[in-house]
């Protein structure tokens, strides 16, 4: 998808002062921490279909085999059950009869939607790429499960109104944030954990209204630019040689 890509460029020269290319080189590193959907084929038509991760059902896995398509709901057989042919029953025999007619429903599509591809959930938005539970005015997400009112966010979980985020997790309302959790109404971010309205900083952790500061501490506007600047030309350089980083927001302190 190449509007997917463009939007990835512009948000990684956002974040990292120099723009990444090629989206799916960096796939496995975006979706490192991410549940993603599972590619399988539709049982009536053979055609391939995405279904949603084993972690949305309690981490059951899914039988891949009754796996259908959102536009193909209407072929499905219809159950020829009758009211009596429950009366008692055990509940493992009922179950038993339920399963003939339960199947696993991908490509699910809600509301309108542009430019949306292997998604298993998606709605409400356009240019969504590699996505479950991605809907409600959400634009340029790939790699993600769960954004709302969200754009230009990669390889993020559970975030709600945010935008020009990669890999950002359990957070609402932050902007610019690169490897977060649990963060919100913040901006410029890098490495954070909790943290509320704070603004400009870099690993911060249980953190409120600071601006300007590294592991907690204040710095000098002029000194904190400087050493961001050094931190961000190394990441980008790792990451367009390895397509990865070894550390994240969630292995920091090893």
């Amino acid at each position: 998808m190449k509007e997917i890509e463009v939007e990835f460029r512009k948000a990684t020269k956002i974040l990292l002062g120099n723009e990444l290319s090629d989206l799916e080189s960096y796939a496995e590193w975006l979706g490192k921490r991410v549940p993603l959907p599972i590619k399988g084929k539709s049982a009536i038509s053979d055609k391939d279909v995405w279904a949603p991760p084993s972690l949305n059902f309690l981490k059951r896995p899914l039988n891949m085999d009754k796996l259908f398509s959102l536009d193909e709901m209407q072929n499905l057989e219809q159950p020829k059950f009758k009211a009596e042919d429950f009366h008692c029953k055990s509940i493992t025999e009922i179950g038993e009869m339920v399963k003939q007619i339960a199947f696993v429903c991908g490509n699910f599509r809600y509301q309108e939607c542009e430019n949306v591809e292997n998604s298993s959930g998606a709605g409400g938005g356009r240019n969504l790429y590699h996505c479950e539970d991605v809907f409600l005015n959400t634009k340029n997400i790939a790699y993600a499960n769960y954004a709302l009112y969200c754009e230009n966010s990669f390889g993020c979980k559970s975030i709600i109104n945010s935008s020009f985020c990669i890999h950002a997790y359990n957070s609402s309302s932050i902007t610019r944030c690169f490897e977060v959790d649990c963060c919100s109404n913040s901006s410029d971010l890098l490495f954070c954990h909790n943290c509320e309205n704070v603004r400009d900083s870099m690993f911060c952790f249980n953190a409120k209204n600071l601006k300007n500061a590294i592991g907690n501490v204040q710095l000098k506007p002029d000194d904190y630019k400087r050493i961001k600047s050094m931190f961000l030309k190394e990441i980008h350089e790792r990451l367009v040689k390895d397509k990865d980083l070894d550390f994240d927001i969630f292995n920091l302190g090893d």
